[in-house]
């Protein structure tokens, strides 16, 4: 079987990076939730999102500005809330 794309994902470009702190801040394209990747509905974009968000990454290093990103947001706890701060974030570097 192959790995699921579950998740939720920010698309976007990196504006700003704090070496030192590991913030990054993303000019978002787009959300967007994949829920069932085997079914035609299982994808949806978020319509009332922030046009920019800042994360935080363990190794900023590895990134530059302007360069294209996907992050899949992780959500490690049961609350309903979004919390940024108990957030981890997978960054992937795309073409």
């Amino acid at each position: 079987m192959g790995c699921s794309q579950e998740g939720t994902f920010i698309q976007g470009d990196i504006t700003d990076i704090n070496k030192e702190s590991g913030d990054m801040e993303i000019d978002i394209v787009s959300w967007t939730t994949i829920n069932n990747p085997e079914s035609s509905k299982g994808s949806h974009q978020f319509e009332k999102k922030a046009n920019s968000q800042t994360i935080r990454v363990s190794n900023p290093e590895k990134y530059h500005e302007r360069q294209k990103v996907q992050v899949k947001v992780i959500k490690n706890y049961e609350e309903d809330d979004w919390d940024i701060d108990r957030l981890k974030f997978d960054v992937k570097k795309l073409n």
